[in-house]
């Protein structure tokens, strides 16, 4: 674009000559990069405008139905054939410059009351409203894979495990289960972030409000939204609820990352727990024998990829307020962040829901003696039989004995250990060391294993509350925009709806 070329924002007036090559090139690209992201939600915050315009009375004969009918138009375009061009500086411009084509002078309404920022802003909120409903969706499914497979491997047994070392008998279906947990918690977190997406900037107009007599919460029920951002500054700039969003996806996607980091340690020939799918896997290009479990590698890559967009966020927010730098890439951020989070709880749900354990190989590591030694050093010393400390001390010695000698742990290792500190526990006592089962049905404590038919009907029954949110949301939106659009066409033909 040359300096005297017509069309560009401000040239004549303000500006005397156009955008210099560089400036396109670094900074407008980088605004018209999210222009397909912003297309639809920028046709409807038009649309809602020019409505509210003609509810005011202010649209000469004519001029809201031309409006309306172009912007149609525009809209039935999508967004990889809309004439977007960098040249203009950003989505909002080129689409300026379209209806001007098509609608001529009357193109300026769109900007009566309302700075170009104010359509940006709303576009956004709109994009982003069912990325985070997706996103949410997808956690849904996640959850119900560790419901389903938490129901099915309730009773198979296995060694639980910190620092990688064995250390007391649980079941598979009770691991799942606390891995349940978080998903529920993070699909509340979503619905907070989703709370404070759809709320509507729309008629704020510029700093201190709009200069027309706008019915903002009317504009915002006609976009979808729950209802206004009440201060006009704040609704124009305001980035802590993008915080939350992003902070709310990486704690979910490392949470799944933690997880597949477990799985590819129970996958793999040392552990030989559970195997995972062929159509989660690939085979290496090299080495014929090799099964990868690739799919959880890119569960992991997601949370240092949510993790990374987080930090973008502050550390472009490290500035004054009111500031371009704060959205300048942010819709394009946001809708990347929100796209690998989904996929990859899509991806672990998968996972989850066909894997497949090797309930032998879970038990054997479960007989370990030295799971329950905790369990009875705890039932010697509440039956008056000896100090916690000494106790505790004789129990590992025998464990160290056992390692010294590279074999497994005995119960009359224990035996021996303790009656050489004095110590003489009954058969029944000792006989604990080869039934985890009972030591597990022992756990009758709010959240012990004991409970866990009661958590897991708990945790079905919330899933099925969140399930529901999600649904409702999806619906409302999807209700407003469609009674948006009819409402649009019928005064574009100069009827009502």
């Amino acid at each position: 674009m040359t300096g005297d070329e017509p069309g560009f924002l401000g040239l004549g007036g303000r500006l005397g000559s156009a955008a210099g090559e560089e400036l396109v090139a670094v900074g407008f690209a980088t605004e018209m990069a999210d222009a397909h992201l912003l297309h639809e939600g920028f046709g409807l915050a038009d649309l809602a405008h020019v409505l509210a315009l003609d509810d005011l009375g202010l649209l000469p004969p004519g001029d809201a139905a031309a409006l309306l009918g172009a912007l149609l138009e525009m809209a039935a375009v999508p967004a990889a054939d809309f004439p977007y061009d960098r040249a203009y500086g950003d989505p909002w411009n080129s689409r300026e410059r379209r209806l001007e084509a098509l609608a001529g002078a009357r193109a300026g309404w769109l900007t009566v009351g309302r700075p170009r920022r104010e359509a940006a802003r709303v576009a956004f909120r709109i994009a982003s409203r069912r990325a985070v409903l997706d996103a949410h969706a997808a956690l849904v499914a996640l959850a119900d894979a560790y419901l389903a497979q938490a129901r099915r491997h309730r009773d198979t047994l296995m060694a639980d495990s910190t620092y990688l070392q064995p250390a007391q008998p649980t079941t598979l279906g009770y691991v799942l289960a606390g891995h349940l947990q978080p998903v529920l918690r993070n699909l509340m977190r979503l619905e907070n972030a989703y709370n404070w997406v759809n709320r509507s900037p729309a008629g704020a107009g510029g700093t201190t409000g709009s200069s027309l007599p706008l019915d903002r919460e009317h504009l915002a029920a006609a976009l979808g939204f729950y209802g206004v951002i009440p201060h006009a500054r704040d609704a124009m700039w305001q980035t802590d609820g993008l915080v939350d969003l992003l902070a709310t996806l990486a704690g979910a996607a490392t949470e799944a990352g933690q997880v597949a980091a477990d799985l590819e340690i129970w996958a793999s020939p040392a552990f030989g727990f559970v195997a995972l799918a062929d159509e989660y896997c690939r085979v290496s290009a090299l080495m014929p024998q090799k099964k990868n479990p690739y799919a959880l590698a890119v569960i992991r890559h997601a949370g240092g990829t949510a993790a990374g967009a987080l930090a973008g966020l502050l550390a472009g927010l490290r500035t004054g307020t009111a500031r371009t730098d704060h959205f300048l890439s942010a819709a394009g951020d946001v809708h990347r962040a929100l796209a690998t989070v989904t996929g990859a709880a899509r991806l672990l749900a998968g996972v989850v829901s066909t894997l497949r354990a090797d309930r032998a190989a879970l038990a054997a590591g479960a007989a370990d003696p030295g799971l329950v030694l905790a369990d009875l050093a705890d039932r010697i010393v509440g039956q008056g039989l000896g100090d916690r400390r000494a106790v505790h001390g004789l129990l590992g010695r025998a464990a160290r004995r056992a390692a010294d000698a590279g074999r497994p742990l005995t119960v009359d290792d224990v035996g021996s250990a303790l009656r050489e500190g004095g110590i003489d526990v009954p058969a029944e006592l000792l006989a604990l060391l080869d039934d985890p089962p009972a030591v597990l049905a022992g756990r009758t404590v709010t959240g012990g294993w004991a409970r866990l038919p009661e958590l897991l009907t708990a945790s079905g029954r919330e899933l099925g509350r969140r399930r529901r949110a999600g649904t409702a949301l999806r619906s409302a939106v999807d209700g407003a925009e469609v009674a948006l659009r009819a409402e649009s066409r019928a005064r574009a033909r100069g009827g009502s709806a």
